[in-house]
């Protein structure tokens, strides 16, 4: 069975250095921002969310480790309380690759959903890049459901005649 602990400084350092990338590469692909200037607004966002870093109130950064005490992945969540149903959003959660498909994805929902409502929390929601399939099968088999799609189209490269 996995556990929760909060993100050391370190747990919290290696959590930028692959959460922050990612994210800019999913905007670029997305194609809501361009290659040069996807890294710098990243890291811009991730300092206006967390301008405290794992301090930072409402905001749970989680380091997920085994019934070892090996971590196999992180979780962060944010809660809005001021809102007429207490809502976390699940910002970035990942299991490490070589730890995946060994039950860890499901157990940490489990225990995700637990800990929001002991927060009081009623209601999860979540963003997912359409690209990212993998994360899209994950949500759905752990009984999230999509509430809207955004759709897109650059003008740019698509010319009607």
């Amino acid at each position: 069975m996995i556990k929760f602990e909060p993100m050391t400084d370190e747990d919290f350092a290696a959590f930028l250095r692959k959460s922050i990338p990612e994210y800019a590469y999913d905007q670029m692909r997305a194609g809501n921002w361009t290659a040069n200037e996807a890294a710098g607004r990243a890291r811009a966002e991730f300092q206006q969310m967390l301008p405290q870093g794992p301090q930072t109130p409402n905001a749970y950064l989680r380091a997920i480790l085994d019934e070892k005490d090996r971590k196999v992945g992180m979780l962060w969540y944010f809660v809005e309380v001021n809102r007429p149903r207490k809502t976390a959003f699940l910002i970035d959660f990942f299991i490490f690759p070589e730890m995946r498909r060994k039950g860890y994805e499901a157990q940490a929902f489990v225990l995700f959903e637990n800990e929001a409502r002991e927060l009081g929390v009623e209601r999860v929601e979540l963003q997912v890049f359409t690209h990212k399939n993998e994360d899209l099968l994950l949500y759905r088999e752990n009984g999230y459901q999509e509430t809207s799609i955004f759709f897109s189209k650059d003008l740019a490269r698509a010319v009607r005649s």
